[in-house]
């Protein structure tokens, strides 16, 4: 299983306290660090995915629960008004962010927040976030990354001018969070609440071709 290199020093430095504990015979200790290298490595676990054929068909991109769908009237950086998805991300799910469209970033903002829960209306809002704004594709869309009470960190793998593949991983959330799409209507949208996605394969929307 190949494992993201952002998560290697949270699994080395436990495998390293394991074997500090082991050589002390403190086993109660060594078990706990043990099973904390175990649960780093699920946790920063890099699958392959490989989005569906058709460039028209927007994946998801992040693993998790649509936790909301809503029409909104604007955006700053749409055209007309919009809908928005809502994919909460649990400890359990990969939190790789992928692209949902072959596209080019035309802004990546970071913004400074607070830590609700993520599954709050309103972390949405409030909580650390990372705006990429993606242009150029078969549609415009804007992909918000955002940190929630547990997660205390976002890492953005792209930069403004940078052109993305569809299913390109683009960031990392760590531990629980939740990502926001933001489409334009005219976007058709191929999910439904609660629905389970996988990041990079699971058709969240579909621009008519």
């Amino acid at each position: 299983m190949r494992i993201a290199k952002e998560g290697l020093p949270f699994i080395l430095s436990s495998l390293a306290l394991t074997l500090a504990f082991l050589a002390q015979g403190w086993w109660p200790l060594a078990v706990l660090f043990f099973l904390l290298a175990s649960a780093f490595t699920y946790f920063f676990r890099d699958p392959d995915r490989v989005p569906p054929p058709g460039e028209h068909l927007l994946v998801s991109p992040a693993d998790g629960e649509v936790l909301g769908i809503d029409a909104l009237p604007s955006h700053p950086d749409l055209a007309g008004p919009v809908n928005k998805i809502t994919i909460f991300l649990s400890l359990y799910d990969v939190h790789l962010v992928r692209s949902s469209v072959t596209a080019t970033v035309v802004r990546s903002d970071y913004h400074p927040g607070k830590f609700l829960p993520a599954y709050r209306p309103d972390a949405g809002a409030h909580n650390e976030s990372n705006t990429l704004v993606l242009k150029g594709g078969v549609t415009d869309l804007v992909l918000k990354m955002i940190v929630g009470v547990a997660a205390r960190r976002i890492k953005c793998f792209v930069k403004a001018s940078a052109a993305v593949a569809r299913g390109q991983k683009v960031g990392l959330m760590y531990f629980g969070s939740r990502v926001e799409i933001t489409l334009p209507q005219n976007v058709t949208i191929k999910v439904g609440l609660h629905q389970k996605a996988k990041a990079g394969e699971t058709v969240i929307a579909e621009v008519q071709p």
